[in-house]
């Protein structure tokens, strides 16, 4: 009994040894834990107000808090004595993230990548891109992939790894694009006309931007034609119309200007859209012509 009772006194003497190192060490886990809070809060706030950042702001305060807490642990542990518990949290923490690491890597590359595109953001919300063989507009960004709607209306979900390895093509960053199309024309009809009618075409059309200005090149000799590029500028962020609307109004007064001067056209070009000249054209225009088959933007 008297040793029990020794046993008891000396436990009791070497807690109270103890006490105030574990005091000091609750008391400074219990500030950190509050700062880690309190500067999460903070800096969620502060991404809140950047459109690079408000998309991943959950997950940076996260990282936040977390690493706040994590040191404030190790820092608590090491005042409580238990310096050797904090190392081994640290090794196995490291030897967890290796093994994880190699078992994850396709995960983790894409979330790293999500991480500094969060930065460097080369696109933002309805921005529309082209990555790899993929075109469409931005919906969303998550750290792990972005999502992208193309123009059939699929919903295409690509990993953030992809995107950050390949190269991308933003189109609307500044808001200008020149379209381009071809277009053939007959040997008898005047070069100089025909580059003086598509210009003032592309140009009056609404929607085309007045500088830089549109202009027509002549692009190649074929065989029964003279081969005519248009090129012309727009500004999606001020274009009411869109696009796509405005390239087919270009390609629809080109092919009234072509027409109402009486010149030969072919569709004999490398195109996307066919525009064909109805039955009753006019005189001088081939029935069975058409105008160029539309932009290769």
């Amino acid at each position: 009994m008297e040793f029990l009772i020794e046993s008891l006194l000396a436990d009791w003497q070497a807690f109270l040894r103890f006490a105030p190192r574990l005091l000091y060490g609750l008391v400074l886990l219990t500030v950190f834990l509050i700062a880690a809070c309190l500067i999460g809060r903070f800096t969620a706030s502060i991404f809140d107000r950047s459109p690079r950042l408000r998309t991943n702001k959950h997950f940076l305060k996260h990282v936040v808090t977390w690493s706040i807490s994590g040191l404030g642990i190790l820092l608590a542990l090491g005042i409580m004595g238990f310096s050797g518990i904090a190392a081994s949290l640290l090794a196995t923490g490291g030897v967890v993230a290796i093994v994880l690491g190699f078992a994850f890597r396709e995960i983790g590359e894409n979330f790293l990548a999500g991480f500094f595109l969060t930065f460097s953001r080369p696109f933002e919300l309805d921005d529309l891109v082209k990555t790899g063989d993929l075109t469409g507009v931005v919906r969303s960004i998550e750290l792990r992939s972005v999502h992208i709607r193309t123009f059939d209306g699929c919903d295409v979900f690509v990993p953030s790894a992809q995107i950050f390895r390949e190269p991308l093509y933003n189109y609307t960053r500044d808001g200008l694009r020149r379209p381009s199309f071809t277009v053939g024309v007959a040997y008898h009809d005047e070069p100089e006309r025909v580059i003086a009618l598509l210009e003032n075409a592309a140009r009056s059309t609404v929607g085309v931007l007045s500088e830089p200005k549109a202009f027509v090149s002549v692009e190649i000799f074929d065989a029964q034609f003279i081969q005519y590029q248009v090129f012309f500028w727009l500004d999606e962020t001020r274009n009411e119309r869109g696009y796509i609307a405005t390239c087919n109004d270009v390609k629809i007064a080109c092919w009234r200007a072509l027409r109402d001067a009486g010149m030969t056209f072919s569709s004999d070009v490398s195109s996307g859209i066919d525009i064909l000249s109805t039955p009753d054209s006019r005189p001088g225009v081939d029935d069975k012509a058409s105008v160029s088959k539309g932009a290769s933007s």
